[in-house]
This record gives C-alpha cells, sequence and structure tokens, in this order.
C-alpha cells in the first residue's frame, strides 16, 4: 500500500513539474518570438514589476499543552508550545507581455514569503511567602517553567496568466480594466520545535529533593502543495492626469480552487516525576547525612500522528491602492490580502482543518520595457 501511495504522490509531482514547466516554456517563447517594438500608442509592451509587503498570518495552528500538568503551573508559557508567528514578509515579482496592438497581455508571476518567531527562551516563575518568626519572608510554594521555542512558516505562489482588457468603460473610458484567467501554484511550509521544563511545590529554588518535575518536547512540520485554475480581475481609475502619466486608484480580486496534498506529522512528548520522600542512607563526617530521593512511579505521554491526504483549497484575495506612473516607470502601494481556506492540517493528535491568510500593506516598482 506504501508503494501504491508513493507511486501516485511521484505521478502527481510529474505532472505539477510538467504544468508549471510548460506553462513558463510557453511564456517565455511568446515573449522571445516577439519583437520588443514600440507599440501603436506608445505603450511598452514589456513591464517588470518587484515589490515587497508586511504581512500579518491569520489562524494559528492549535496550541498544544503538555498532559498532566501540575495545578501550581498556570503561567502564561506553559500552553504556548507549536504557537505559530504571526507577523512576516512577502517579497514578489512579475514579467508581463502585451504584443503591440493587442487587448491581450501574457503574466507570470512569483511571491515567496516567510515568518518566524525564536529561537526564543522563556522563564516563568512563582511563589508564595509567608511571614516567618525571624521578621523574614520566606518562600513555601515555588514554581518555574522554562521553555524554548522556536517556530517556521513560508509560502511560495506561482501564477501563469493570459488577459484581455474588456473595456468596461472606466470613468468614460478613461480607466482600464483588465480580466486575467490562468494557473496558479501554491505550496506552504511550517515547523515548530519546542522544549518545556518545569518543577512545582517546592520551599525553595533549585531544591532538588522536593516537588514534581515536568519535560515535555514537541516538533511538528506541517504542508500543502497545490495547483488549479485561477481568474482576477484588474481596474485602475485615473485620479490625477492619466494612467499614462499621473495618479490612479487601483483595484483588484483573484480567485482559485487549488488541488493539491495536505500533510501532518506532529510529534509529542511528555515526562513527569514527583518526589513523595526522602530517606537517610549514611553519614558523610564533615558533610552531615546523605538522603535519597524517593519518586513516585512517573508517567510518560508519547504520541506521533502522521496524516497525508488529498484536499480542494478556495483561494479568495485582493487589492487596494494608489499607483503614480511617469513615462515608463511606476510606484505602487497599497493593502493586499491573500486567503486560503482549509490550507493547513493544525490539528495535533486529530486532524483540523485551519485557513491561512496573509494581509498587509505593499509597495512595488515596475519598469517598462520596448518603447
Amino acid at each position: 500500500m506504501s508503494e501504491l501511495i508513493q507511486k501516485n504522490g511521484d505521478r502527481a509531482t510529474i505532472r505539477w513539474k510538467l504544468l508549471t514547466g510548460a506553462s513558463a516554456l510557453a511564456l517565455t517563447g511568446y515573449i522571445s518570438s516577439a519583437t520588443l517594438a514600440k507599440a501603436e500608442d506608445g505603450r511598452p509592451v514589456l513591464w517588470l514589476d518587484l515589490g515587497g509587503q508586511f504581512q500579518s498570518l491569520t489562524d494559528p495552528s492549535e496550541i498544544w499543552a503538555p498532559p498532566n500538568l501540575p495545578s501550581v503551573i498556570d503561567h502564561r508559557i506553559a500552553g504556548v508550545l507549536n504557537q505559530k508567528p504571526r507577523i512576516g514578509y512577502d517579497v514578489d515579482g512579475s514579467i508581463t507581455y502585451q504584443p503591440p496592438g493587442s487587448d491581450w497581455s501574457f503574466s507570470a508571476a512569483i511571491q515567496y514569503g516567510k515568518a518566524k518567531k525564536g529561537p526564543k527562551a522563556d522563564h516563568d516563575q512563582t511563589y508564595k511567602t509567608h511571614y516567618a518568626y525571624n521578621s523574614k519572608y520566606v518562600w513555601t510554594n515555588y514554581a518555574f517553567t522554562d521553555l524554548h521555542a522556536v517556530q517556521e512558516t513560508k509560502h511560495v505562489i506561482l501564477d501563469f496568466q493570459a488577459g484581455r482588457d474588456v473595456g468596461l468603460g472606466l470613468l468614460g473610458g478613461h480607466g482600464s480594466s483588465m480580466l486575467k484567467i490562468g494557473i496558479r501554484v501554491a505550496q506552504f511550509r511550517e515547523k515548530a520545535n519546542s522544549l518545556m521544563t518545569a518543577q512545582t511545590n517546592v520551599p525553595a529554588k533549585y531544591d532538588i529533593y522536593t516537588g514534581a518535575f515536568l519535560n515535555a518536547s514537541m516538533h511538528d512540520t506541517r504542508s500543502f502543495s497545490g495547483i488549479g485554475p485561477s481568474i482576477a480581475w484588474n481596474g485602475s481609475i485615473p485620479m490625477a492626469g492619466s494612467l499614462e502619466d499621473g495618479l490612479a486608484l487601483d483595484l483588484g480580486v483573484d480567485a482559485a480552487f487549488l488541488f493539491g496534498r495536505q500533510k501532518t506529522k506532529a510529534g509529542t512528548h511528555a515526562h513527569k516525576s514527583e518526589l513523595v520522600s526522602i530517606i537517610p542512607t549514611g553519614y558523610i563526617s564533615g558533610l552531615g547525612p546523605v538522603y535519597k530521593p524517593i519518586f513516585a512511579t512517573p508517567t510518560n505521554s508519547t504520541r506521533t500522528s502522521a496524516r497525508d491526504r488529498r484536499v480542494t483549497v478556495p483561494n479568495l484575495g485582493g487589492l487596494v491602492g494608489l499607483s503614480f506612473r511617469k513615462g515608463d516607470a511606476k510606484i505602487s502601494f497599497g493593502y493586499k490580502a491573500d486567503f486560503f481556506f482549509n490550507a493547513i492540517d493544525g490539528g495535533v493528535a486529530t486532524a483540523k482543518k485551519e485557513n491561512r491568510g496573509f494581509y498587509g500593506p505593499f509597495a512595488s516598482v515596475s519598469i517598462g520595457i520596448g518603447d
């Protein structure tokens, strides 16, 4: 059965590579076979774009807390194992070719995004005191937790599109309206590694002869890879001057259905031991008695979950912004968002469908070539 699954996965990978390769080759061949001559209306026939975005990420994966936590451990870091980063960045580039005298355009674009949290070490502690006979406060119950964690997410999105000016007559024909269809490829990768140690119910800090001890860890990897049809609409409305030389309002919406594989592998481990008594085992001259700690039977909890399935992920996005064009150069900035529904299995022990979204301010620079 595993060999059959592996063969099916290999065939899917081969189809994906052939499809994306053929799309890129067709676009490259189309551009290289055309003469980059000046269009009849003086517009560039080739545009190169480079941009970036600060992003907020939505819907982090399920939070996992070790089982059998002593009741004293209620600090803020006890449940943050597997917490994903919430802020990241995105860089993107595209190339668009519009044949002279044609309402059609052909483009290829790539986006790469990354967010990382850690490696970070957190320490949290609490203790209770009482007023002793010698007029000093002393600890009566001490507890601490230490956490070391690192989480990282990455995504790559490829778009190959053909578009046509549909001529909706924005503002009396002075604007532009482009409808595009094509293929979108998306790949998400996420991983997290966390380690926690804790000690509770001890009368003094670092007292190794009393209290309960806990060691816990979590390691997980999650991914989605998919490909499917896409459709987009982009419009520009002149605000001052013209589209060729002035300020414009840019609007856009896009949608896609991605068919692919969703994979998750999560491993958790927790070990708890608790001291119940100490017994004397001897006496060392000059040092005093020697004691042996007696621990209750330790509890261990280890679980590994692995899931791999085919999924369909709807994708919806949009943008609003301003652009200023002067000659064959254009600067754009604004706000855009992209949401992928049920893209990641964010569960630990069981499957849990989770969305992934990237939204925030963006800026880009475009250069026209061939005029």
